[in-house]
């Protein structure tokens, strides 16, 4: 539990230090692409907002893929207790013949 959080906070620390240098790199094309020109700078902004939009949306895709995982294990799990639960009532039944007749008769 405690690596996991450690895990994420260096996850977090990382991510913020790409963001930083990211936005330095984009200062610097746009500074570059004022001194070409307004188009120049139109073009810049266009492809940084481009790069944004996709950046965006594999962040997105990841979050789902992850919330799919994370659905699915837990629907494995769930199947496999159902199947020990059922497995633990075939073995009394077995053990003991007498509580299966019962709860047979017991249900008309």
């Amino acid at each position: 539990m405690v690596s996991c959080q450690v895990s994420t906070i260096a996850e977090i620390k990382a991510e913020k230090q790409h963001k930083d240098a990211q936005k330095a790199s984009e200062r610097v094309a746009l500074a570059e692409a004022k001194k070409m020109g307004k188009e120049a700078v139109a073009t810049v902004k266009t492809q940084l907002a481009q790069e944004c939009a996709a950046a965006s949306e594999a962040k997105k895709v990841e979050q789902l893929r992850i919330f799919v995982e994370r659905k699915a294990e837990k629907a494995r799990l769930a199947a496999e207790s159902k199947a020990k639960r059922a497995g633990a009532k075939v073995c009394i039944f077995s053990l003991n013949p007498i509580h299966y007749l019962i709860s047979i008769f017991s249900r008309e």
